[in-house]
């Protein structure tokens, strides 16, 4: 390929309005030829947002790797969208944070996940599962969405709230949504795509805050309580923070795990020999083929650094000041790391898929990664083994340069007999 071949200003929505192919053609060529390669400003999202400054583009899994774990270089307190969100650190605290803040968060949160407490999440989680598919698997056909795959991570992260009204459980998943699709033209009667996002981490924000002064009063049996009560090293989460905790949990890693679903069902819809042989032994094999699916879709397409001091990166200056962004759907599909990159193959271990879809490593690896993969591995087993000859549609991939998306995938099965 030429470079007059292929569109690197990857800047604009027109490129991210683009098949998924053309990003992908795009990023290996990058990977090929400018592995740190400079973009112009993106595309103002909100007329008065200064969104003044390019970006370097980080396609290498070793270059992401090697970012991500050198927070002294490569700081997250700027941001981390390739647009200039103003007050992250009131929406986002835990995300857009450096050691020793974000250290000493991530210590008292982690006191909260005891074995103990694992077990009964875990619990939570599949009893959740069954609930939804017990709905879902009667219908016999409908879409995959709404039925299956923004309910259960919904309710799931509901429940780590303490929530069980409907309406409620309903506000957080419809708001985790609008949270990530700020420019997809859905949401564009709330206004900017700015306005749009401040509008869902408001309205989050509000709920988780109400939730978690009510459980530091009258703990219950909720991750949400056990984070409230977690100490380390004698300091506690304040109940803002434990408010802010919890909107970011609820946006992020609810949207996150809704769209993995879609595509691990996308996937093994175009590729069932690969299905076949999951199902041949899904508790052996199930593990390694929820990771392939997150190496070949990863949630997240990116997330951004900002350089705390003139250094390099694989032969190229990076000045102070210049914002780095980690592109997660590139750095999994690396040929310097994975054989046959762009072919689906669940047969790899753990040792041969490093993929980068809860991130490059160091102190922002996703946390809540374990807790994803089981959710994900409930939601393939109920739904591969009660919705008989699934057959899966075309998916409405969202409009974004930050969330790997799906808004709708039509589905038609067998439906199953109500007991």
């Amino acid at each position: 390929m030429t470079s007059e071949a292929i569109d690197t200003n990857i800047s604009t929505l027109k490129f991210w309005e683009q098949p998924r192919q053309v990003h992908r053609d795009t990023f290996k060529w990058l990977r090929e030829n400018r592995p740190v390669n400079w973009n112009d400003p993106p595309e103002a999202l909100d007329p008065g947002l200064d969104n003044a400054k390019g970006f370097w583009s980080v396609t290498k899994h070793a270059d992401i790797r090697e970012v991500s774990r050198n927070p002294k270089v490569f700081s997250s307190a700027d941001g981390v969208f390739i647009d200039d969100f103003p007050q992250l650190e009131t929406m986002l605290s835990f995300i857009v944070s450096d050691p020793p803040r974000h250290t000493s968060f991530r210590n008292i949160v982690s006191v909260a996940f005891t074995p103990k407490h694992i077990k009964k999440v875990e619990e939570q989680n599949t009893k959740i599962v069954r609930e939804v598919i017990d709905t879902a698997a009667p219908q016999g056909e409908g879409d995959l969405c709404e039925l299956i795959t923004k309910e259960v991570p919904g309710r799931i992260f509901a429940s780590y709230f303490g929530i069980t009204d409907d309406d409620e459980i309903k506000y957080v998943m419809d708001t985790a949504e609008q949270m990530g699709a700020w420019s997809d033209p859905d949401y564009a009667h709330i206004g900017s795509p700015l306005e749009v996002f401040a509008d869902a981490t408001s309205r989050l924000g509000e709920l988780a805050l109400r939730h978690a002064k009510e459980r530091q009063k009258n703990p219950g049996e909720d991750l949400m309580s056990w984070v409230s009560q977690a100490q380390y090293e004698g300091e506690k989460m304040t109940v803002e923070e434990v408010g802010v905790f919890f909107a970011l949990l609820a946006g992020a890693a609810n949207d996150t795990t809704r769209h993995s679903a879609a595509h691990m069902l996308t996937l093994f819809h175009q590729h069932p020999d690969q299905k076949a042989y999951l199902m041949e032994d899904f508790s052996g094999r199930a593990d390694d083929a929820i990771n392939e699916c997150l190496r070949m879709e990863p949630p997240l397409m990116h997330f951004r650094r900002t350089a705390l001091q003139d250094t390099e990166l694989n032969g190229q200056e990076i000045k102070e000041g210049d914002k780095v962004v980690l592109w997660y759907i590139s750095g999994s599909r690396d040929a310097d790391v994975f054989e046959n990159p762009d072919t689906l193959d669940i047969k790899r271990s753990w040792k041969q898929n490093p993929h980068q879809a809860f991130g490059g490593g160091g102190p922002h690896y996703c946390l809540g990664n374990m807790l994803a993969k089981q959710m994900l591995k409930a939601e393939l087993w109920e739904i591969f083994t009660r919705m008989k000859d699934l057959e899966v549609g075309e998916p409405d991939l969202m409009l974004s340069n930050f969330m790997n998306g799906v808004m709708k995938l039509p589905g038609k099965w067998t439906p199953e007999k109500k007991s």
